[in-house]
């Protein structure tokens, strides 16, 4: 750990931001109490630091020394234990972050929160303060003053700490886990993880929570789910100063912090964002290449198991690469963190192991001066669960591997290190690690100041940012993993990294980002808004057609080898055939599926700004439109839905009563999994507003997909298609051809859709109601099929708003809101 050290005092400078001097106060904290303070305090144990304070523990009060009225100190507010569910908004790491100044108003000290969404950055003093008055700030506590000598005030500072300071209440109540309150009566004061040093204090509190209607997922992780306890742990952090802010471009994924500044000019709108970004600074400013003043150090939490943790490391270096091409050698470091290294103190940034009770995310936290975007620490949150979900996905792909996936290569052999993983498959352990670096990499990026970029798979994989998803390639009519993910930084991020930390003066500052930019665009990077279709997660290569054509083959050799042979492990249950493992095979596709839809009648729309060669908005090739419509439609013929039969009569019930099953009785149910998956393809084409867009576009693009040739091949490949023989794909195309109807329904009882396209979907019911009745199925079974679902579309043409189903559109496993939920995910 970093060893204490004070600043020293500086002069007040006439510089204003937010009204106040930009300046550290005097460290008041190094003066000997005196006279009332030493009589009050004299009892107790003073703790030195930038606020000093005293816990008096037989009165459950903490007293601390204000260090300075009126100037601006950071403050933040952690969950320093968590929930443990991934459904819960309570994982370790930061909830909230403000700026406060102590305000002295006769015998109470009042904790004020700055409002930094309203500034004058360039104004002199009176418009600073015209800003401040026009807009209201928050009194976070009003604090008694216990006693004041010598210029210094002691205030008893209890009621700051022990309150729902992270609004916890709220954030149940949001995930409806019932009206829980914050009781003072069974919170306190927790010592162990209460200390200050000479530029940030620290004070922990065991908070609890309380009510009489607990919701299932807190029953399902607390102990006694009416009475739920955390540590919530308090950073007061000297505001740094010194720190240069550089501004943010809407054209590059570099995280940001909003805020409006009205010292602008009038010519221009006040809306400002400043980006997020560790200071980082060379020790030689004039050499090309130079060591950082201080580089980024990451401590690793030490319940991470070692291979596991060697494999993180390796991920997180990953970004020294792209650093030199900002200027840096070595700019960031991997360390283990010390046994008695504090996680929540604000000053490092901490890699924390997070356990839950189901699979979960990962998720990384940054303390960000909210004045300036300065990054001044990290709690990563990495989630345990992930390396069996990996796990998980080898065994799906196991049986169909044209080797024993030995060829899954590392960035750096050290991760292989004798012994690691003894008796797991060498494919599995390889991927597992390699999943993991990349894991860390994108969830560190996020804590070096960089945001997603979902469209980087189009580029070959040019960003960790993106969420991958493992590439299975077929070579040889077998499951290639040879590239199933990325082992190094990729071009974007070095984007990234280079708008960011390179070095650059002033007058040329903004040129030099500029140049960042037309580097990128130079080479065909991309990176869109999250309205262009091309930005989906968990998609691969550059096209919808070769990510979908690639997924559909190797689903269908995963589903012909999956089986207890090459999927269970020793002992397992047969049973277990049912869970995760399955659906990862049969829904191989679903991401593919996802980018495809978006494809279908949609606009690629870019970021630009004035001046830019790229056009803000392109047309969709109509021919790629109309491919992808088609691999779609093919998704969904009953072939495509049917699970083998091979694979079927291995599908005895899980013993382990699985949620992800999806099945009511004994058999397993393969027709709802094929409605699950037709309406993957279906419900989403079917979506009000995707008519309205696919209305306007077909107006103006003459080759696209337009909304009237979308109904009919759905309809055409569903309702139109021939009777299939046998009564197995007879029972598939049902369940997609109920689906295409339930779709349609919806989108014509839509009022907000437009009102040609609901008036050619319920020509389109109408006209195969008329023919439904003239439709013999071929069997007693689909015959009578038919003939009902023409007097349903009857009853429901009769009043489409009443009778519309609720809805065919798979939800994220979370509810009953969608009649074929997907199972839960993601990531699956």
């Amino acid at each position: 750990m970093p060893k204490p050290h004070y600043r020293r005092p500086c002069r007040l400078s006439a510089l204003l931001f937010l009204g106040t001097a930009l300046c550290s106060p005097p460290v008041l904290a190094q003066s000997t109490p005196a006279g009332a303070i030493a009589k009050r305090t004299a009892a107790l144990e003073r703790i030195e630091g930038f606020v000093p304070f005293w816990f008096d523990s037989k009165a459950g009060k903490l007293l601390i020394e204000v260090p300075l009225f009126g100037q601006d100190i950071l403050y933040y507010v952690s969950a320093a234990s968590g929930g443990g569910s991934v459904e819960l908004p309570l994982d370790r790491g930061i909830l909230e972050s403000a700026v406060i100044r102590f305000e002295r108003v006769g015998g109470r000290v009042l904790v004020n929160q700055v409002n930094t969404d309203y500034r004058s950055l360039e104004g002199d003093a009176a418009h600073a303060r015209g800003v401040a008055d026009s807009f209201p700030t928050s009194v976070i506590a009003s604090l008694p003053v216990e006693a004041e000598s010598g210029g210094k005030v002691v205030a008893d500072a209890t009621s700051l700490f022990l309150r729902d300071a992270a609004n916890i209440e709220g954030d149940l109540k949001r995930a409806n886990q019932g009206g829980f309150r914050y009781d003072g009566t069974r919170s306190s004061f927790y010592p162990a993880r209460m200390k200050a040093f000479p530029e940030n204090t620290e004070i922990e509190t065991i908070s609890t929570y309380v009510t009489d209607a607990p919701g299932p997922r807190i029953a399902n992780v607390t102990p006694d789910a009416r009475m739920v306890t955390l540590r919530v742990h308090h950073s007061f952090l000297k505001a740094p100063i010194g720190y240069t802010p550089r501004a943010a471009d809407p054209r590059i994924g570099v995280s940001a912090i909003a805020f409006h500044d009205y010292s602008r000019p009038f010519s221009q709108g006040p809306e400002t964002e400043l980006i997020t970004r560790w200071r980082l600074e060379k020790k030689n400013p004039g050499a090309a290449m130079s060591e950082p003043v201080k580089p980024i150090v990451f401590y690793f939490d030490p319940a991470i198991p070692a291979p596991i943790r060697t494999a993180m490391k390796q991920g997180l270096l990953w970004w020294n690469r792209s650093f030199e091409a900002a200027g840096f050698i070595n700019a960031i470091e991997a360390r283990d963190a010390p046994a008695d290294m504090d996680p929540m103190d604000i000053r490092y940034a901490y890699v924390l192991w997070i356990n839950r009770d189901e699979r979960g995310f990962s998720s990384g936290g940054t303390y960000r001066d909210p004045r300036t975007g300065e990054i001044l620490g990290s709690k990563t949150r990495m989630d345990t669960h992930r390396i069996r979900t990996i796990a998980n996905y080898w065994d799906a792909y196991n049986a169909g591997l044209s080797s024993d996936g030995s060829g899954i290569t590392l960035v750096d052999p050290i991760l292989l290190t004798p012994g690691t993983f003894e008796g797991v498959p060498e494919g599995q352990r390889n991927m597992v690690l390699l999943r993991q670096a990349l894991l860390t990499a994108h969830e560190l990026g996020h804590a070096l100041g960089f945001g997603h970029n979902f469209a980087s798979s189009l580029n070959d994989r040019a960003s960790v940012m993106e969420y991958p998803t493992p590439r299975v390639k077929v070579t040889n009519g077998r499951l290639d993993l040879s590239e199933s993910f990325m082992k190094a930084i990729g071009a974007y991020d070095t984007a990234m990294v280079r708008y960011a930390y390179t070095p650059l003066a002033a007058p040329g500052e903004k040129a030099g980002l500029d140049q960042v930019i037309a580097d990128m665009r130079g080479a065909g990077l991309l990176y869109v808004p999250q309205s262009d279709p091309r930005w989906t997660w968990y998609d691969d290569r550059a096209t919808p057609t070769e990510n979908l054509r690639e997924a559909m083959g190797a689903r269908a050799i995963m589903l012909q080898a999956y089986g207890q042979a090459g999927v269970l492990q020793p002992g397992e249950p047969s049973g277990s055939l049912r869970n995760t493992r399955l659906w990862m095979a049969y829904l191989h596709h679903r991401y593919a599926i996802e980018s495809a839809v978006k494809y279908v009648g949609g606009l690629f729309t870019n970021l630009t700004i004035k001046g830019d060669m790229l056009p803000p908005t392109e047309f969709i090739p109509g021919a790629l439109q109309h491919q992808t419509l088609e691999l779609l439609m093919t998704a969904i013929e009953p072939r495509n839905l049917a699970l083998p039969e091979t694979l079927l009569a291995q599908l005895t019930p899980d013993p382990g009563n699985n949620l992800e099953d999806l099945s009511k009785d004994d058999a397993f149910d393969q027709l709802r999994a094929a409605r699950i998956l037709a309406a993957m393809v279906i419900a989403p084409l079917f979506d009000g507003d995707k008519a309205a867009r696919m209305m306007a576009l077909g107006a103006r693009q003459a080759d696209a997909v337009t909304f009237t040739q979308m109904v009919d091949a759905v309809f055409s490949r569903t309702w139109g298609a021939p009777v299939p023989a046998g009564t197995s794909e007879q029972a598939l195309l049902r369940a997609s051809q109920t689906v295409a109807l339930e779709a349609a329904e919806i989108l014509g009882a839509d009022v907000d859709a437009p009102a040609d396209a609901r008036a050619y979907v319920l020509q389109k019911l109408a006209s195969l109601a008329q023919a439904l009745r003239r439709r013999s199925g071929g069997d007693a079974l689909t015959s009578a099929f038919y003939h009902q679902t023409a007097l349903d579309i009857d009853h429901y043409l009769e009043d489409p708003i009443a009778h519309a189903p609720r809805s065919v559109e798979p939800d994220w496993g979370k509810g009953p809101r969608s009649r074929f939920p997907q199972p839960p995910g993601p990531p699956l």
